[in-house]
């Protein structure tokens, strides 16, 4: 992955020069007539030796000597490209606080003079460019600050198959759609091939999805090749992570979550992390299945109503026989309160934490939402009964005049298995 690099003459300053062999009287009129300059760059054979300054000047009472006799030694670098975040560590490089450094072409011709002030008015403008969001996110810790991290999947085999600089040019796609659509200060991070990205304000679910399909729409307009690459990410709030292991812990969990997820994939962490999907090929396919899970959940409602109240929790048992992939249901009545515990799959092959009645689910999207709009599918989230990720589907119903919500739980393993099952059917 590369990103736009700097020259060092961007920074530079042009400083007149004199030749070496100018007089003192000489050198006196020229500073004379240029006023603004405290120093000079001294030529020799048209190659740059040092600096010479105006009060040294003054102080020679000798006439007889030249402008090169009386000019102080530099430290002479030779024009390169420095990436961004590299420029910081020019202080620590070159005597800048001490004295200036010459720049010079490849041939040693002058080509200006780098300054301790120059290059730090030059960091001040391009901070975000210059100080990499790496270092900017420890002192971010505690604060309510959003850390946005995004990758690509399956790009090392795209580098095989296609070149590096191919490779390079998704992450330029990827990088250019990020600033167009996504607010905040950003930098790479080249040893993990990632951007980094840190804002005052959380991304949308409509800004992460404008972003997969632009990089979607891009990449089917630049490459003919059909080749499977997703983009990964997730984000942070950092008023949640004290300490820089805690966050390079959760970095590190999220990053492993989200590529082992098939398609695009964007994981907003907090209380109840939800995640954000894209897969251009199976948007028709998982609206097909959303449609199905909604017609198994009502036919479940009707087995649960024509059934003496005593005995939901065991009609919901027999319901895993035949809808498999649900891992958990239970029933709310009308204020959000869970009347029967939760009944869990006896097939799932996880830990499930069990949830028992009395529980209040008040303020929960899937009860809110099933009691005013009927039957409900939630976004994905992490559940907290198997610290997974999994949807939730409700729907209201009535029984002998009462109003209750049933809801179900499925794993996000098992959509993935219903997508593979549909495919086949179909």
């Amino acid at each position: 992955m590369r990103f736009r690099d700097v020259d060092l003459l961007q920074i530079s300053i042009c400083i007149p020069t004199v030749p070496y062999d100018l007089s003192i009287k000489e050198l006196r009129g020229v500073f004379e007539e240029l006023k603004i300059y405290k120093y000079l760059t001294v030529l020799k054979n048209n190659t740059p030796i040092g600096i010479v300054y105006r009060d040294q000047v003054e102080k020679v009472s000798n006439d007889k000597l030249t402008a090169g006799e009386v000019t102080s030694l530099c430290c002479r670098l030779r024009n390169t490209s420095v990436r961004w975040e590299s420029i910081v560590g020019i202080f620590e490089l070159l005597p800048l606080e001490r004295e200036p450094v010459i720049v010079t072409d490849k041939k040693g011709t002058y080509l200006g003079i780098l300054t301790y002030d120059t290059v730090l008015h030059f960091i001040s403008h391009h901070r975000e460019h210059v100080l990499p969001v790496i270092q900017r996110v420890h002192t971010s810790l505690g604060k309510e600050e959003h850390l946005c991290i995004f990758g690509l999947k399956n790009v090392d085999k795209f580098r095989e198959i296609f070149g590096p600089e191919k490779a390079g040019s998704l992450y330029k796609m990827l990088m250019e759609n990020i600033k167009d659509i996504l607010k905040g200060e950003m930098s790479g991070v080249p040893e993990r091939e990632e951007l980094w990205i840190l804002s005052s304000v959380a991304p949308s679910k409509e800004d992460i999805k404008e972003l997969f399909k632009e990089f979607y729409r891009e990449y089917s307009l630049l490459f003919s090749e059909p080749f499977e690459v997703h983009i990964y990410g997730f984000c942070v709030n950092l008023a949640f992570v004290n300490s820089q292991e805690k966050l390079y812990q959760l970095n590190e969990e999220l990053r492993n979550r989200v590529k082992k997820i098939e398609g695009s994939v964007f994981i907003v962490h907090g209380l109840q992390p939800t995640l954000i999907l894209h897969d251009p090929k199976r948007q028709k396919l998982i609206t097909n299945i959303k449609r199905r899970i909604l017609d198994n959940l009502r036919d479940i409602v009707e087995h649960v109503r024509a059934t003496p109240r005593e005995m939901w929790e065991y009609v919901l048992y027999d319901m895993f026989d035949k809808y498999p992939y649900f891992e958990l249901f239970y029933i709310m009545g009308e204020r959000g309160l869970q009347i029967t515990n939760n009944i869990v799959n006896p097939k799932a092959d996880y830990v499930i934490v069990q949830g028992k009645k009395g529980s209040d689910r008040s303020e929960k999207p899937y009860f809110r939402r099933a009691l005013m709009e009927g039957i409900f599918i939630s976004e994905v989230y992490l559940s907290k009964a198997t610290d997974d990720f999994c949807i939730t589907v409700s729907a209201r119903f009535s029984y002998e005049g009462k109003t209750y919500v049933l809801a179900g739980d499925i794993n996000f393993k098992q959509i993935h298995k219903l997508i593979r099952t549909y495919k086949e059917i179909a």
